[in-house]
């Protein structure tokens, strides 16, 4: 097709394929769209020309991984999903609002891009009305925006002034030029279109000059290329290779073979003559996943990079990764979703945890909130409705009606009215059923921890219809039945009791249904890997954190000793694994509550902090026992509750404040008891551990970290997994990070006896341990416990127990920094197979099921080795980004497990690989050893030999190996 022949279907082609984001109603992507900036003209899988060494493609080609990119337009950003891949396009008005610091939060893998239009404006830009009306002398009206002649004068000046400009100041260096021929919309004759042209590339040129380092991503614009823009350019984008979409008709459509030819020869020009990429962005509905992949499939053999998503460009589609969706929704009765009130939701309670331990990141929602608007297919690996009340709004009836329409699973649990049932099909009575009813787990399904108690006017007729498996059924005497729990073609429900039973008399709950197993299956949790953070280098982690409690308290033996002397000279100088220790500055403070004992308590402090293996915390200036409580009465200007010591300990002549809790608390700590150059960057949460929103900000915006809240209580005599809480809860736009487990005060009956009773947190260690590691093992006491002999033995017996285990420790601030981490790594599902897994230095330990095959070490990346435990093999990555592949008989050595990090990995010329540690504690490493390697120390090193395995001892926390093959 001749290039004028091809500009008369323009009108239906081109620019009646472009769309308006529904938020705001800002003119979207041009229809031809495009463009990676990995050049076709390489071989599969090489990344584009770069030489900054520091920038995403740069990163890609390093790892051997053509880069990818997502166009996402929408203005609920998921900016954690989007890390997945190497150049994201942005509306940078809907970026900028979520995140000031977007590009910087999104870097330094993922590059940001922001949306920009030369050739049209639409009167909702905010410039818009300050262009010069003479400017825009032509219109588009399919999309009701004004058309920008290119030659008008102050035009460039204009663009780099008020577009460009602001943008670059908020730290984008790359824009994707959309647009770039709307100028055929003015110009009528050859001549027209040539002056046309010749203006607009003048004022590409004109950006490069005045924004040095800029990088385009140009929407088409093949007649404007030559040299000296090519040398700034990404790629050059179109869209609809092989499917497109019809704004006039609103319909998906196949791209017709003349055109599809006529895009390849465009592409196939820049690639010869300036080695530029080519980007084919194609349409499909978001509930056809399997069509997007098998067209982004095809754009990539035609040597182009793919991205296939909806016409908004408001999802995550398919490209050259396919994400692997981690969040779900998970919808909850909690008006302020985003307030302390969440805590006492059953969504958090029960629901939260088992979602977490199948790799899935809760994405908390209120029922009632504002309807969701862009698709949900491949943003959301499920949505999850628990429900404490039974009226369900109808945003919500409609956004579950569209997840099981786009293909996302749902789960149903808790208090829900029958009407949302009966619109999955379920059929469903109207009366309760006659009692007294008899509970069956059904054959065939997993145990849950007991067949509930369910009373007659709690139950209804209920049909969990054909496809289903039930897993519980309720009989009722005239032979009635309520499938009460079951997994269905949709997902999975387990209503009411059928979930989580209350015990009579109040005395603790029991899941009715395996929780893990019920969500594996109701949301078709596949066997993509997926991050962890209860194990590190193979081995579990292992951490020791003390609130400041009782530092000054006197202990009941001879002498009366102060805590805090004790639990120096006798634990923190005796057992030297990394502790995070903290301080109330009430207690130790000279205008604080105990002025006398001031002076011993802040030599045991100095004494604590100047040990190299303890880092600084603080447990606050007061110790909030409820913050939200302490706040409130401070704005209210009332005096504090005496309930019983008050929201907040007496201190004399203080004035409660959240900036003194966190933020002068920090400084006294770190001014007056740390040793110079070293911080209090960790916060403890004190009381009921539930701060308010602003608390948890202030933390993250001075730098400090957090933890406490939550934990795990689970024993023998309570062996259920509702006592085992998830790793956090969100509080605003941050994140409270949870007790890994829980301290002695629970074993302790809020320490009133038995003083021994600590020794029991062995039980919930062993139990969150095996049959499936839930927790990091996380010893977690206050001072005061070496207070009462039989608390100081019991802290002894568990230290010592903790030790003898085989795990990796870490500090608490590791640990807080690892949960952050979690939420935010992505997994990826490559075009030719494996995996490529994105996380940061705080997490590097990812986990597929033990029934995975193992990993192809010669085919992967970035991959150190493998363990297995409790039915889950542990991968070991070395780096950010890692590339996963499974299957085959791989002769290499590999890493079995460490109790510390990889912090060097590198292959060596002719074979081998070099390998360096560095952790807390003298090293230890297991390594596999086929016949004919060997493995080169250091003296300091001790290796020794087994069959086939290799075990390696040192003195230092450091070392260094070479695994060799044989000379």
């Amino acid at each position: 097709m001749k290039r004028r022949q091809f500009l008369q279907t323009l009108p239906q082609n081109r620019f009646l394929a472009r769309f308006l984001t529904r938020a705001g109603g800002l003119a979207s992507l041009g229809t031809w769209i495009g463009g990676l900036g990995a050049s076709p003209a390489r071989a599969a899988g090489e990344a584009p020309p770069c030489n900054c060494g520091d920038c995403p493609s740069c990163h890609s080609a390093q790892a051997g991984q053509t880069p990818a990119i997502a166009f996402y337009y929408g203005s609920r950003i998921p900016l954690d999903d989007l890390r997945a891949f190497d150049w994201v396009v942005l509306e940078p008005e809907h970026a900028l609002k979520q995140d000031p610091e977007v590009v910087k939060n999104l870097a330094p893998r993922t590059l940001a891009l922001a949306y920009v239009s030369l050739g049209e404006v639409r009167p909702d830009r905010p410039y818009y009305n300050d262009i010069p009306k003479a400017w825009l002398p032509g219109d588009n009206p399919a999309w009701g925006s004004r058309v920008i002649d290119q030659t008008a004068a102050g035009w460039p000046q204009f663009l780099q002034q008020r577009i460009i400009g602001p943008l670059w100041q908020a730290g984008f260096r790359a824009f994707f030029l959309d647009t770039l021929d709307s100028y055929q919309f003015l110009a009528k004759t050859d001549a027209e279109r040539k002056r046309q042209a010749t203006a607009l590339q003048s004022t590409l040129r004109g950006l490069i000059a005045a924004f040095p380092g800029i990088r385009l991503l140009p929407n088409r614009g093949f007649e404007l290329m030559d040299a000296t823009l090519a040398k700034a350019t990404l790629a050059v984008a179109a869209e609809s290779l092989y499917r497109g979409w019809n704004a006039t008709s609103k319909q998906f459509v196949e791209v017709s073979e003349p055109d599809r030819q006529w895009l390849l020869a465009r592409f196939g020009e820049l690639r010869s003559r300036y080695r530029l990429a080519g980007v084919a962005i194609d349409y499909v509905p978001p509930e056809q996943r399997p069509l997007a992949r098998e067209t982004a499939g095809k754009i990539a053999a035609a040597g182009l990079i793919p991205w296939v998503a909806d016409p908004a460009l408001e999802s995550l589609g398919v490209g050259t990764v396919e994400l692997v969706p981690r969040r779900v929704l998970l919808l909850h009765s909690c008006q302020n979703g985003d307030s302390p009130e969440l805590l006492n939701q059953s969504a958090h309670l029960y629901g939260a945890m088992p979602l977490e331990y199948l790799g899935l990141v809760p994405e908390y929602r209120y029922v009632g909130a504002p309807a969701i608007t862009e698709p949900l297919a491949g943003r959301y690996a499920g949505v999850v409705l628990w429900a404490d009340r039974s009226d369900v709004p109808d945003a919500t009836d409609r956004l579950l009606a569209r997840a099981r329409a786009e293909g996302i699973p749902l789960a149903i649990l808790g208090q829900v009215d029958p009407s949302v049932l009966t619109a999955f099909g379920l059929r469903v009575g109207q009366d309760a059923l006659p009692g007294p009813l008899a509970v069956q787990r059904q054959p065939g399904t997993p145990n849950g921890e007991i067949v509930p108690l369910v009373a007659a006017a709690n139950a209804f007729r209920l049909d969990a219809g054909p496809g289903s498996q039930v897993w519980l059924r309720a009989t009722a005497a005239d032979g009635q039945t309520m499938d009460g729990a079951a997994i269905t073609p949709w997902g999975g429900y387990a209503l009411g009791n059928f979930a989580v039973f209350n015990l009579p008399g109040d005395s603790g709950t029991r899941w009715s249904v395996d929780p893990i197993a019920f969500f594996r299956a109701a949301l078709r949790v596949t066997d993509a890997p997926m991050p962890d953070i209860t194990t590190r280098t193979g081995r579990r982690v292992f951490f020791v954190h003390f609130d400041g409690d009782g530092w000054v308290n006197a202990c009941d033996r001879p002498g009366s000793p102060l805590a805090c002397e004790v639990l120096v000279t006798e634990y923190l100088e005796k057992y030297r694994t990394p502790t995070l220790g903290s301080i109330i500055v009430a207690e130790v403070s000279h205008e604080g509550l105990y002025p006398a004992l001031a002076d011993q308590g802040q030599k045991w402090a100095r004494r604590m902090f100047a040990l190299p293996h303890v880092e600084a915390g603080s447990h606050t200036w007061s110790h909030p026992f409820d913050w939200v409580a302490a706040s409130d009465d401070h704005n209210r200007g009332t005096p504090t509750k005496a309930l019983p010591y008050g929201n907040y300990l007496p201190v004399p002549n203080y004035t409660f404040s959240t900036e003194t809790e966190v933020v002068g608390a920090r400084n006294y700590i770190q001014n007056k008891l740390c040793p110079p150059g070293k911080p209090c960057d960790m916060l403890l949460w004190p009381g009921d551990c539930n701060p308010p929103n602003k608390a948890v900000a202030l933390a993250y915006k001075v730098g400090m970290r957090n933890i406490n809240g939550g934990g795990a209580t689970i024993t023998r005599s309570e062996p259920t997994l509702s006592r085992v809480w998830p790793m956090g809860i969100p509080k605003g736009r941050d994140f409270q990070v949870y007790a890994a487990c829980s301290n002695e005060e629970t074993y302790t009956h809020n320490w009133t006896g038995p003083y021994f009773g600590f020794e029991r947190a062995i039980e919930t260690y062993q139990m969150t341990d095996s049959p499936r590691r839930l927790k990091a093992l996380d010893v977690y006491f206050h001072p005061y416990i070496v207070t009462k002999q039989a608390g100081a033995m019991s802290l002894h017996k568990v230290w010592q127990w903790a030790i003898r285990q085989t795990t990796h420790p870490i500090f608490g601030k590791q640990y807080s920094d690892s949960v952050l981490a979690w939420r935010q790594a992505t997994v990826a599902a490559l075009l030719d197979g494996g995996w490529r897994l994105r996380g940061t230095p705080a997490l590097r330990q990812w986990r597929v099921g033990e029934h995975t095959a193992r990993p192809d070490l010669e085919r992967c990346s970035a991959i150190a080795g493998h363990t297995t435990h409790a039915g889950m093999r542990y991968v070991h990555a070395t780096s950010d980004q890692a590339i996963l592949r499974v299957g085959g008989q791989s002769p290499l050595p590999y890493l079995i497990d460490a109790n510390a990090d990889i912090i060097r990995f590198e292959t060596m010329p002719g074979g081998g690989w070099t390998l360096e540690f560095a952790g807390h504690v003298p090293l230890q490493a297991n390594l596999t050893l086929p016949p004919g390697w060997r493995v080169q120390t250091g003296p300091a090193v001790q290796v020794q030999l087994g069959t086939g395995t290799a075990r390696i001892d040192s003195r230092d926390t450091r070392a260094a190996l070479r695994i060799l093959p044989k000379a």
